[in-house]
């Protein structure tokens, strides 16, 4: 990661009370190993975030009235990217930006506003996120405990991240915003979307489900020895968990020369098919991913998880007694049920 420009803005406000405050730094921090290491434990916690969604900037005309009057995100950073305005300016003028619909938000609340604009694996990308203060405690040189605050990167839960190479490229491709899903809701906060200036075009988990539904099937209709299905699957799982790790996109050309090797013709062809509503590249969900290929189910008293290619091995089902029997027993478990 190459970090072009970073700052860190705050912006105080309490739920249900008055309109919010700004405090502005003027300057850019200092490169130094504390940040290096902040923000790559910042973009490993972005990219792990399962409930992404993705999506573009909203053309003026898509705009509701009250956004047309304000300047916009994609404005202020055409402005940027043309040497109009520096950082230090754009950040400045996002953060009145963020204030104008936070401040019609009567349950949000404020925090502190990370702007850093890097480059990785040669594209440019602008990140902003919103963070909180936490208090833990620390042991000094002394041996003494001390309270210390810390920007809390576990709680990440309002950010975005756009791909300004991509956007410059293929400002039609729709995906060049990525923004994360808060958990209470599900739903990203309106007011931080509204203030990014984007609509939520694609979801991640839809479109890892379908792609990996069209894997399953494709292996149904088109191979029949069980071993090979099952390593099709799972190089399929492998590079969708791969590209995730990096922050990356699935490329299908790409994904399907892995996986399918003399066959990614036929399974090319397969997956872009009216069937399947696949882009050229999807954003590899985890929690889906991981899901793959395996069957599941728990009541009160068992939960378990098996892998498909057990079973008829290790795992065998009765249909008649409605039975499940197990071999090869994982050691932990042998363990555990020895000490009863």
């Amino acid at each position: 990661m190459i970090i072009r420009d970073i700052v860190v803005h705050l912006i105080e406000k309490q739920a249900d009370s008055g309109p919010s405050n700004l405090s502005l730094s003027h300057e850019n921090i200092a490169t130094s190993q504390a940040l290096e290491s902040f923000l790559e434990e910042l973009n490993k916690v972005y990219n792990s975030k399962p409930s992404k969604v993705f999506g573009s900037f909203i053309a003026p005309e898509n705009a509701q009235e009250s956004e047309q009057a304000v300047t916009s995100t994609d404005v202020l950073l055409t402005g940027l990217l043309k040497d109009e305005i520096n950082f230090i300016d754009y950040t400045h003028q996002s953060m009145n930006l963020l204030k104008h619909y936070i401040d019609q938000a009567s349950k949000a609340t404020g925090g502190y506003i990370v702007f850093v604009h890097y480059t990785l694996f040669g594209s440019d990308f602008m990140m902003i996120v919103m963070l909180n203060n936490v208090t833990g405690v620390a042991v000094d040189d002394n041996f003494m405990l001390s309270s210390i605050e810390y920007l809390d990167i576990s709680k990440l839960h309002l950010a975005a991240r756009i791909d300004l190479s991509l956007w410059q490229d293929d400002p039609k491709s729709g995906r060049y915003i990525s923004m994360i899903r808060g958990k209470e809701s599900n739903k990203l906060s309106e007011y931080f979307r509204h203030f990014i200036g984007s609509d939520e075009t694609i979801d991640s988990r839809h479109e890892t489900s379908e792609l990996l539904t069209a894997v399953s099937q494709f292996c149904e209709d088109n191979i029949q020895d069980d071993e090979q299905k099952s390593q099709f699957k799972q190089k399929s799982v492998d590079y969708c968990l791969e590209q995730a790790d990096k922050g990356q996109n699935v490329d299908l050309k790409d994904f399907s020369g892995y996986v399918a090797d003399a066959a990614v013709d036929d399974f090319m062809n397969y997956i872009k098919s009216e069937q399947y509503e696949l882009n050229n590249e999807i954003s590899p969900n985890k929690t889906v991913i991981r899901r793959f290929n395996k069957i599941s189910g728990r009541n009160q008293q068992v939960s378990i998880t098996i892998n498909e290619e057990a079973l008829g091995d290790t795992v065998i089902y009765d249909a008649d007694k409605d039975t499940l029997t197990f071999s090869d027993l994982p050691a932990s478990l042998k363990s555990q049920l020895l000490s009863r």
